[in-house]
């Protein structure tokens, strides 16, 4: 009875800390693989009159990098007319950077399937265990850490977001092949600073609502189940 108690509070506890992953792996997998954000970027910061390559193109290359991505392309590389010129868009440099973001997304993804398989497995576990109450009551607290570790990542962007860049690239990166030159490397012309500060409000946003969304369900399903059962009552 002891060792059952110790099980359960273990599954509580690893579903609480399984919404954060899920929600911040759903929300980078989710961006990270989509074409109109990566298109919104280029007509935002007038990437096509900056590097010479039609908007047409500037499609395909988004669509070239959402395939590499996904796995359904070995490469990100393809032929581009630049200024008049078809040409290579990626330097050797780029494209083994490229590959270290890709490791990046896939790990992502890999803690998005993960983080579903584990959240089934938890919540259906603490339901037939515990009860309904008590699987969202930790649904509940771990969308209440997501929303308040992302707060203290927006805190500390408005403080110093350069400093958080930086950060991000050294704990994610094992070289310096992200440091780029905007006057000759495609990859950081097309994708400037202000894209990324976007990406990064537009992240943080959806990961906030999604908890906010995930705690109110939570809530109102807990409110109606304690309806029913005084009503049954």
């Amino acid at each position: 009875m002891k060792l059952l108690k110790i099980i359960s509070s273990l599954a509580f506890i690893l579903l609480v800390l399984c919404i954060p992953v899920l929600i911040v792996s759903t929300t980078v997998h989710i961006y990270s693989h989509s074409t109109d954000l990566y298109k919104a970027g280029f007509d935002k910061y007038h990437i096509s009159q900056k590097t010479g390559i039609s908007n047409v193109q500037l499609g395909e290359v988004a669509k070239q990098m959402v395939d590499y991505f996904s796995g359904t392309s070995p490469t990100p590389q393809l032929t581009v007319t630049k200024h008049g010129a078809p040409s290579p868009l990626y330097n050797e440099k780029e494209l083994i950077h490229m590959g270290d973001v890709r490791n990046i997304v896939q790990l992502f993804t890999t803690l998005l399937v993960a983080s579903i398989l584990l959240f089934v497995g938890l919540a259906a576990y603490l339901y037939f265990r515990s009860g309904l109450r008590r699987a969202l009551t930790g649904i509940q607290i771990g969308s209440i850490i997501t929303a308040a570790l992302t707060g203290i990542l927006i805190v500390w962007a408005l403080i110093d977001f350069d400093g958080l860049f930086l950060l991000f690239h050294y704990i994610s990166f094992t070289n310096d092949l992200w440091i780029l030159d905007p006057s000759k490397d495609y990859l950081i012309m097309m994708f400037p600073e202000g894209f990324f500060n976007d990406a990064a409000i537009l992240i943080v946003s959806t990961i906030v609502g999604a908890a906010a969304i995930i705690w109110l369900a939570a809530f109102l399903i807990k409110r109606a189940t304690v309806r029913n059962a005084g009503v049954t009552h």
